[in-house]
């Protein structure tokens, strides 16, 4: 869901907010070094994961090599001046006349390559070639690469300094090792053309990169900010947290919220949280369309009461169900000022809720 900014005159008038901890993202980093002596780009697309774009390129400037990006909006957006891969092979005349220096395009067909030909004929591209190994969305199949190689040289303002591939299933090592040879089969022999070569995106770094042994730069977006790669040792970067607006006491026998589902079995001290569905909270959250996935999930919810909001790491009940704008819950023994913890994922929240930014020496 969108809503508008939730911010007036810079002044943030929520209880609620992103609290995005840039230590732990310079721990992520620090750990992908560990594993490998490899150039790092990073991706930022999306808004950085929902993390900011923007203050997340400018802490990373010093720590990784490139960035890359799903867009030129995206691009526009890096505050860095590092090399910025702009990662879709589609751009408008808008998008064409603002590309700088830094920037490097993604180009898998002619046709945007006559495009670029007719609008900058004298300005120096750079590019990287952009293969498709298996996913079908974009890039120049195999059996085409080396005509387009050739086709790519007839167009004298577009520089190739790259190559990449993109893992679109690293659970499946069978399907995945063959796409890895695919791509290494294809580029080798062309080896010298290409200043950088990249396969490894998140997944495939924390499965693969042992095997990977003639790429020069890793792609990596999800250890970074912690998602889904605790298990791997990479530290969670970011975390929603919500204090109460309101806190009172409500009788025995009373009901709280919409549809009377939550009726008082004794008198009950609650708070209003400034979260609800307009921050995507509580809608259709971690579901992976596995039907005995979900089913597990409902079961072992009803034996364990689980809401999704946390106090000192303990589970705190929801009065009834979120409200379009709020959502209320038990605070019996719970300080007035306590501050929450909410199970939110930044990819799927409001972009406009507000974000606070958490280092040693920087609170933002």
């Amino acid at each position: 869901m969108c809503n508008a900014s939730n911010t007036f005159g810079g002044i943030n008038l929520r209880n609620f907010y992103l609290e995005v901890n840039l230590d732990n993202i310079n721990y992520n980093i620090n750990k992908i070094k560990e594993k490998t002596s490899k150039k790092i780009m990073a991706v930022v697309k999306a808004d950085a994961y929902g993390l900011g774009i923007e203050k997340v390129t400018e802490f990373l400037s010093d720590k990784v090599d490139a960035f890359a990006v799903i867009n030129m909006e995206e691009a526009l957006k890096v505050k860095s001046e590092k090399d910025v891969l702009i990662l879709t092979p589609e751009l408008s005349r808008e998008d064409i006349e603002l590309i700088k220096d830094n920037f490097i395009i993604t180009i898998d067909n002619e046709e945007l390559l006559k495009k670029i030909a007719s609008i900058i004929p004298e300005k120096e591209v750079r590019a990287h070639i952009y293969v498709d190994t298996g996913m079908n969305r974009f890039g120049v199949k195999p059996a085409d690469f080396e005509s387009f190689l050739q086709t790519v040289e007839k167009y004298k303002n577009i520089k190739v300094e790259g190559v990449y591939t993109h893992l679109n299933n690293t659970g499946d090592k069978d399907y995945t090792q063959k796409q890895i040879s695919k791509f290494k089969n294809l580029i080798l022999p062309y080896r010298e053309k290409f200043k950088e070569i990249h396969i490894l995106n998140s997944s495939g770094f924390l499965k693969y990169n042992d095997e990977v042994d003639f790429d020069t730069m890793v792609r990596c977006g999800n250890i970074i900010y912690g998602y889904d790669a605790q298990p791997f040792g990479y530290k969670k970067a970011y975390q929603y947290k919500a204090r109460p607006i309101r806190v009172y006491e409500v009788e025995k026998g009373e009901f709280i919220g919409y549809g009377n589902i939550y009726k008082a079995k004794r008198k009950v001290r609650v708070g209003i949280l400034d979260v609800g569905l307009i921050d995507s909270f509580d809608c259709t959250k971690n579901v992976r369309h596995n039907v005995f996935y979900d089913i597990a999930k409902v079961i072992y919810h009803h034996i364990k009461y689980y809401s999704g909001i946390f106090y000192n790491g303990r589970v705190i009940k929801m009065v009834g169900k979120p409200n379009m704008n709020f959502t209320i819950v038990e605070m019996d023994d719970i300080p007035e000022d306590a501050e929450f913890n909410i199970d939110l994922s930044p990819i799927y929240a409001d972009s406009s809720i507000p974000k606070k930014y958490r280092k040693e020496d920087l609170n933002v």
